[in-house]
């Protein structure tokens, strides 16, 4: 199975998760905050059918989801509950989840825990001061502010018939922003090595997807990425691998990311 090209480079994120694989031909991967199973669990399911893939999400709605249209035999969908405390993998992705959890730091370290000796944790974090989150605040004000929804007709009509399969079902909004700079402070502090890493596209989300339908268009925003610095990109990929202990992480979320979750939390009503 392949991925089509989009403006937020899953096509990019699936080759670089799936050189990883390639290179250590791990019998084990744990894949956590899979959602519905669609962007990544399945494609690498189909890729690599002698690698069995455990997926786990905290959101229910989106593994029974997952279960009953991700038909793949070497994948298994389960809540991290339900996940043995002794079981250890050898790769571990989470892709797209840290911006989303109340601790990074003690997520990290737990995903740290599920690693065999020196096996590799596969991370993809959106740029907290890129395009994306610039667009995402755009839409947060218009929404907090009433516009949007005068907007939201349109936008329904462009996107009819596109993109049917869910990524997720849950309502998780964005609540870390971070800095290029801070991420590796954050992976040092925790024992991580970068061993790779490469960025995805210039441009994705809020208005942006509407520009960047057409394949090349979307082809061309991923491959600028790769000629520009890492504050230009909207989301980020590593490849880490545990070198050292970890020690006390210094990280703490900056006033500005702050702001940004209280905004997120009211634009998905939790507050």
């Amino acid at each position: 199975m392949s991925l089509p090209e989009d403006s937020y480079g899953r096509a990019k994120r699936l080759d670089f998760i799936c050189a990883a694989i390639e290179a250590r031909s791990p019998r084990r991967v744990l894949d956590v905050g899979c959602g519905a199973g669609t962007q990544l669990t399945a494609p690498l399911a189909a890729r690599f059918p002698a690698i069995e893939i455990t997926a786990i999400d905290e959101d229910p709605d989106s593994l029974a989801w997952a279960r009953e249209h991700v038909r793949a035999r070497n994948i298994r969908f389960l809540a991290p509950a339900a996940l043995a405390a002794e079981e250890r993998f050898d790769l571990v992705i989470a892709s797209e989840v840290l911006e989303h959890v109340p601790d990074p730091p003690d997520f990290l370290l737990a995903l740290r825990a599920r690693l065999d000796e020196r096996a590799p944790l596969l991370l993809t974090v959106p740029n907290g001061y890129g395009g994306f989150e610039w667009l995402a605040l755009i839409e947060a004000l218009l929404n907090l502010s009433g516009v949007q929804a005068r907007l939201r007709r349109l936008k329904r009509r462009q996107d009819s018939g596109l993109n049917a399969a869910p990524t997720t079902l849950a309502v998780s909004p964005h609540i870390n922003f971070f800095a290029f700079g801070e991420l590796g402070r954050l992976f040092a502090d925790l024992g991580f090595a970068v061993e790779r890493y490469r960025p995805r596209t210039v441009l994705c989300g809020y208005l942006a997807d509407s520009l960047l339908r057409q394949p090349r268009l979307a082809a061309l925003n991923a491959g600028i990425a790769d000629r520009l610095p890492a504050w230009c990109a909207s989301d980020w990929m590593f490849e880490l691998r545990p070198v050292r202990p970890p020690r006390a992480a210094r990280w703490r979320r900056s006033a500005w990311a702050r702001w940004r979750k209280r905004l997120n939390e009211r634009r998905w009503g939790l507050r």
